[in-house]
C-alpha cells in the first residue's frame, strides 16, 4: 500500500524532551581576538573559543586581507552562518547531477545572518556563474553583503566579485593571483577558512562540546543542544506522507521529479539559515526568494511570493511600485515561479499556504509535517497536482 503513515507526528510537538543538562554547567572560553565593535559601534566585542572543543581550532577562520581595522561582530556572524549554509553542498545528489558534479560548488550572499541569495552548481556551471546567480537573486540586498564560497576562489570569480560592492569574501582557499585582484578595494576583507566539513550539521556529527547559548536581557541563559539535521539526502525524505482522518487515508499522490528533489534539498538547507517563520523558494538550484522572520505562516508564503516577483522584475529592469505588490509582474518575459519548489521551516497549519503557492505555479513543497490539518494540506496538494515531501523535523530559528 502506498503511503508512509505519519498521523502520530502531531504528538511530537506536545511532549517534553528529557534534558541532559546538569544543575550547574560551567564552560571556559579563551579569547581569540578583539573585534572592531559588536553588532553596533557603541558595543565593544571579542571572539572567544570554547576551550573544551576542538572544532573552533579545526575550522580555522583568518583574515587574508584586512580593512576597516578588522571586522565587526556582524561580519564574523555572517561569515560563519554562510559557512554553515554552503557547507551542505556537496550534498547527496538525486539523479540530475552529472558525474563531475558530485561535489557541487555553492555561493551564498549573506546579509544580517540570512542568505539574500544562494546558488549551487547546476548542469556544470562555473563558480563565477554560481556567484553571479546568487548575487542577482536580490541585487539590492547583495549590496554591501558578505560572499561565502564552498570552493577556493578562482581568478574569474574574483573578477566577478570585484565588479560588485561587498564587505567580506570568505572561501576555503585563494588561487594564485586572486588576492591581488582586490588591492584597490581598500574596505574589503578577505577571509580564509579550513575544514568546512567539521561544522556539525547532521544527526551523528561530532558536536565536540558545542552548545547553543541564547543570552536573554534578564541575565538568564537558555542552553540547548546544537541543531542537527536528519536529512542527508533524498532517501531521508518522506515523499508519500499519509495521515488518517475519520477512517480515511490521505496520501500525497505525486512523486517529485529528480529536479524537484534536488531543489527540495537545496530549499530545506537554506531554510536552516533563516529565521522563523522562514519560507524559501528555489528553482534549478537557485533561490528565487528567501522570506524570513514573519509572524504568520501564510503571510511568510505571501511575502516570499511577492519578493520573488519583485526581484524578477528588478532583474528584467521593469519599474514597479513596491507599495502595490506584484503590479507590473504581467510584463515579465516568463513566470519565474513556474515549476519552483517551496520549503517551510515549520508545518503548514492550514491549506491556505498551498493554495497561494499553487496559484503562482509552484509545483512542489517540502515541510516538516505534524499539523492537525495535514489531511487538508494533502488534499490541496493533490488537487493542484503538486508533490510534497515531509522532513519530520522542524528547523525554527529565532535569534
Amino acid at each position: 500500500m502506498r503511503g508512509t503513515n505519519i498521523t502520530a507526528l502531531t504528538e511530537k510537538y506536545r511532549k517534553a524532551v528529557a534534558s541532559p543538562f546538569p544543575d550547574l554547567l560551567t564552560r571556559a572560553f579563551a579569547k581569540r581576538a578583539n573585534l572592531r565593535y559588536g553588532e553596533n559601534p557603541n558595543q565593544s566585542a571579542g571572539i572567544y573559543d570554547m576551550t573544551n572543543s576542538n572544532i573552533p581550532r579545526a575550522v580555522d577562520i583568518r583574515l587574508v586581507k584586512n580593512a576597516k581595522e578588522g571586522w565587526s561582530a556582524t561580519n564574523f556572524m555572517d561569515v560563519v552562518r554562510g559557512m554553515y549554509v554552503v557547507g551542505f553542498f556537496p550534498m547527496p545528489a538525486a539523479t540530475v547531477l552529472q558525474e563531475d558534479e558530485q561535489h557541487p560548488g555553492a555561493a551564498a550572499v549573506m546579509k544580517h545572518c540570512i542568505p539574500s541569495g544562494l546558488a549551487r552548481q547546476h548542469n556544470g556551471n562555473s563558480l563565477d556563474d554560481i556567484y553571479c546567480k546568487a548575487r542577482d537573486v536580490d541585487k539590492r540586498s547583495a549590496y554591501g553583503g558578505v560572499v561565502v564560497l564552498n570552493r577556493p576562489l578562482d581568478v574569474v570569480t574574483a573578477e566577478a566579485i570585484h565588479s560588485s560592492f561587498v564587505e567580506v569574501v570568505a572561501a576555503p582557499g585563494y588561487e594564485e593571483g586572486t588576492v591581488g585582484k582586490f588591492d584597490d578595494k581598500k574596505e574589503l576583507r578577505l577571509v580564509e577558512f579550513s575544514h568546512l566539513e567539521r561544522i556539525p550539521r547532521f544527526v551523528g556529527d561530532d558536536t565536540d562540546g558545542l552548545l547553543d547559548f541564547k543570552m536573554l536581557p534578564t541575565g538568564n541563559v537558555i542552553i540547548q543542544e546544537p541543531y542537527l539535521c536528519r536529512i542527508r539526502g533524498p532517501q531521508d525524505l518522506i515523499c508519500d506522507p499519509m495521515v488518517k482522518k475519520e477512517d480515511r487515508d490521505y496520501v500525497v499522490a505525486r512523486d517529485p521529479t529528480p529536479q524537484e528533489l534536488d531543489d527540495m534539498l537545496t530549499a530545506w538547507y537554506v531554510n536552516l539559515g533563516t529565521r522563523s517563520n522562514g519560507i524559501v523558494i528555489v528553482k534549478d538550484g537557485v533561490t528565487l526568494a528567501v522570506g524570513s522572520g514573519q509572524q504568520e505562516r501564510v503571510g511568510a508564503v505571501e511575502q516570499a511570493i511577492v519578493k520573488a516577483y519583485q526581484k524578477a522584475m528588478d532583474r528584467e529592469g521593469i519599474k514597479y511600485n513596491p507599495l502595490f505588490g506584484m503590479m507590473g509582474s504581467h510584463h515579465l518575459s516568463h513566470n519565474p515561479l513556474e515549476g519552483a519548489v517551496m520549503s517551510s521551516d515549520a508545518y503548514y497549519p492550514f491549506k491556505d499556504s498551498i493554495e497561494r503557492a499553487a496559484s503562482v505555479g509552484i509545483s512542489a513543497t517540502i515541510q516538516p509535517g505534524g499539523s492537525k490539518q495535514d489531511y487538508a494540506v494533502i488534499e490541496a496538494v493533490n488537487r493542484h497536482h503538486m508533490a510534497m515531501a515531509f522532513t519530520l523535523e522542524r528547523c525554527f530559528g529565532h535569534f
